[in-house]
């Protein structure tokens, strides 16, 4: 949501690329997750799982989509990640910066590894207890 808030390029490059929408849909997607989490526990974390894997994918493979609006691979991972983020210009608005807060796409990708890494972690320990009963 704060990308989806600060990012003005996010938005400025939407009709090339249509990184906010895909951006709004995986948002959605993730609040019906955390509604099927509360209100089916045990559906909702291996759904939790299996997206936060996925998600983890596609933002790992992210910068391969930079050449759709003109900019290598290399310049729009560097981007993503924060390295070389960019201001405000005429056409767009980056009250915090482009990407917002600049290790944004960096929580992104550390909070779906500790979901991975945390339902992984439960699971074994249901199956240990599982087979001491």
């Amino acid at each position: 949501m704060i990308i989806l808030a600060f990012d003005g390029l996010l938005w400025f490059d939407n009709p090339l690329n249509g990184h906010a929408t895909a951006l709004v849909a995986f948002t959605a997607i993730q609040v019906l997750i955390l509604v099927l989490l509360f209100a089916r526990p045990w559906i909702g974390i291996r759904v939790v799982f299996y997206w936060s894997l996925l998600y983890l994918i596609i933002l790992l493979l992210n910068p391969l989509t930079g050449p759709m609006v003109g900019i290598s691979i290399e310049a729009f991972a560097l981007y993503l990640f924060g390295v070389t983020p960019i201001a405000s210009t005429p056409q767009f608005s980056c009250p915090f910066l482009c990407p917002p807060f600049v290790i944004t796409y960096d929580l992104l990708i550390i909070i779906q590894l500790v979901i991975v890494v945390a339902v992984l972690s439960i699971q074994r320990r249901v199956t240990k207890a599982t087979q001491k009963s």
